[in-house]
């Protein structure tokens, strides 16, 4: 089975862990490789892979090419700023960069009424690397992401979530490959059961 998984070269952190955890137990093998959001997704829904697990928003856009299992963790979308900057940034006179496709871009262009990004990038390092060195003066992405940068990289701070950006992560798998979502969906079920995975954990501060 080939598996589409996360941009970090060092394959570590939560939907990791949930990977193995559904690997072991359904007797499947991961094949980790590094991979840009648009390229595996396309990849999934031609077939090229079973499954994507790597950082998937629910949405009713993408429900439309791909299939999604059961969530399995809430999220929000969050400002990341530097550290000498005012935690009231205004979002509108900012340079803000986001993720492009992502639900991150779409609030953003819904805030600012039509205005583009000061960086749109499929990279999360390139992102947070631009915010640390001042070319941006804000990051807006998915809560677990932006807990996760704003400990690792230095002069990063973690300002809040924004209110009515809830969502939910989920694996995807190719549309209409119902044995395998139903299996997924299944196994989810049995480690929340079992307390492996906590129902409906959550990553929102």
């Amino acid at each position: 089975m080939q598996i589409g998984t996360l941009e970090s070269g060092d394959f570590s952190g939560y939907e990791v862990d949930l990977l193995r955890q559904l690997a072991e137990r359904l007797e499947f093998t991961i094949q980790y490789r590094r991979a840009l959001w648009s390229v595996i997704v396309g990849e999934l829904s031609s077939g090229g892979l079973d499954l994507v697990c790597s950082a998937a928003t629910v949405t009713a856009e993408r429900a439309r090419e791909v299939d999604f299992c059961t969530p399995h963790l809430k999220l929000a979308l969050a400002l990341v700023t530097r550290e000498e900057l005012s935690a009231d940034l205004d979002i509108e006179a900012s340079r803000m960069g986001v993720r492009r496709g992502t639900t991150a871009e779409a609030y953003l262009r819904q805030k600012t009424v039509g205005k583009e990004a000061a960086m749109l990038s499929e990279s999360n390092d390139e992102l947070y690397r631009a915010l640390a060195r001042g070319m941006l003066d804000g990051v807006i992405d998915d809560s677990p992401i932006a807990q996760h940068f704003s400990r690792v990289i230095p002069g990063l701070k973690y300002v809040c979530h924004f209110e009515g950006t809830g969502g939910e992560y989920a694996v995807m798998t190719r549309r209409g490959n119902t044995p395998l979502r139903d299996q997924i969906n299944g196994m989810i079920a049995q480690m929340e059961f079992d307390g492996t995975l906590s129902s409906k954990e959550t990553l929102v501060r």
